[in-house]
């Protein structure tokens, strides 16, 4: 079975996984998502996963809870995004999600919270 922390991995810092191919390991066809109220269906996810993977150098996702129960995952993770233009974002995020029985995600609805950057203040918290 999946989890986000993997995927996200694969999806960003894998460069030996087209983004096809890291989609096609941990999201069924019939994935969707939700994040911050917004509905996007497999097509568009694909779609951003690749302008993402175009701009992003690394992740890194920092899980500080995780509950799974049958099919169904929730999480909360710190993803720190280090750009390739030398920005960094920093976001808290809270999931739920439903997985198929081949452990895939079969959707996915998440919250974020963008958190500060500077020295001094997550970036101690996360060391």
């Amino acid at each position: 079975m999946t989890t986000i922390k993997n995927a996200i991995e694969d999806l960003i810092n894998n460069s030996g996984l087209t983004t096809t191919e890291a989609i096609e390991r941990h999201f069924d066809p019939s994935f969707r998502q939700r994040v911050n109220g917004e509905w996007i269906e497999y097509s568009v996810f694909q779609a951003r996963m690749d302008r993402l993977r175009s701009i992003v150098e690394r992740v890194t996702i920092t899980v500080r809870d995780e509950l799974v129960n049958g099919n169904c995952y929730a999480e909360r993770h710190i993803i720190d995004l280090r750009m390739r233009d030398g920005e960094r974002l920093l976001h808290e995020v809270y999931l739920f999600a439903q997985r198929g029985q081949d452990g895939r995600f079969r959707q996915i609805e998440e919250m974020t919270l963008a958190l500060p950057t500077q020295a001094g203040t997550c970036d101690q918290e996360l060391r």
